[in-house]
């Protein structure tokens, strides 16, 4: 008997492709910043290739927003897009500086916090004449948070999702206890008997203390593990992962603690 498989998502599915040479990225990537500072004496793009996953998600977000908007065009990110709608790797890099040196200040090892990102995005909407408020949403309860990623998606807004440190932060590092990172490994037929939709090859163990964009969910009951029921589609360091949001959930709870994970809602 056939079931369904539910998948909220983007209407723009290649979210924010980033023109690298003949290739696409899948949003920004911190790393492309330099990260021998001997050599360049720029600590600005050494924190940034480490700890700049915040201003990232905010560059992409600002880009999609650029894309989508009636009036995109018109804002700040959309003076970067060429003629033929694409982003330059080089443009999308100097964007980045800007949003670093007047939005979100990236504080050395520490990175960027929730609220500061929250704050930045209000500042940049209002500093470009779109009619969006963001809100911080930290400490809610699991269910309630899929359902609101759920209604941002339906909205066309992708989300800024924060993975938290582990608990006590001071050990966090020392710890490097994380969640992982998935890659779909293969897609099979939505309809078809007692088949997953598809599976998911782990591509990196403990990721922590990192910003993440959601861009999908993917629903399945007849997934081949029971925590891949709900995975969430992502964009990071430039590519498209999965997480599965029940390892989220259980991270949030007994590694990390609520308000050290959230997301940021647009309305």
């Amino acid at each position: 008997m056939a079931y369904e498989v539910k998948e909220y998502g983007l209407k723009r599915k290649m979210y924010v492709p980033i023109k690298i040479g003949g290739s696409r990225s899948y949003g920004g990537r911190q790393q492309w910043f330099s990260k021998e500072v001997k050599e360049t004496k720029d600590l600005k793009a050494y924190f940034t290739h480490f700890n700049g996953c915040g201003v990232i998600a905010l560059s992409d977000l600002f880009f999609y927003l650029s894309m989508t908007l009636p009036n995109g065009k018109e804002t700040r990110a959309g003076s970067f897009i060429d003629t033929y709608g694409n982003v330059s790797k080089e443009s999308y890099m100097t964007f980045v500086e800007i949003i670093r040196e007047e939005y979100a200040r990236i504080y050395g090892s520490c990175g960027t916090f929730l609220w500061e990102l929250t704050g930045a995005i209000n500042r940049y909407c209002k500093d470009n004449k779109l009619e969006i408020r963001a809100y911080s949403e930290v400490g809610i309860s699991q269910f309630e948070m899929l359902r609101k990623i759920q209604k941002q998606l339906e909205h066309n807004y992708p989300v800024i999702l924060m993975i938290g440190q582990s608990s006590p932060v001071i050990l966090s590092k020392i710890r490097k206890v994380g969640i992982p990172f998935f890659k779909q490994r293969r897609v099979r037929g939505w309809n078809k008997e007692e088949k997953a939709y598809a599976e998911y090859n782990v591509v990196e163990k403990n990721v922590y203390g990192h910003f993440v964009m959601i861009t999908g969910i993917i629903i399945d009951e007849k997934a081949s593990w029971s925590s891949q029921k709900i995975m969430l589609r992502i964009s990071s360091w430039g590519e498209e992962y999965y997480i599965s949001y029940e390892h989220y959930c259980r991270y949030m709870r007994k590694i990390s603690k609520p308000w050290l994970c959230g997301m940021i809602t647009l309305h």
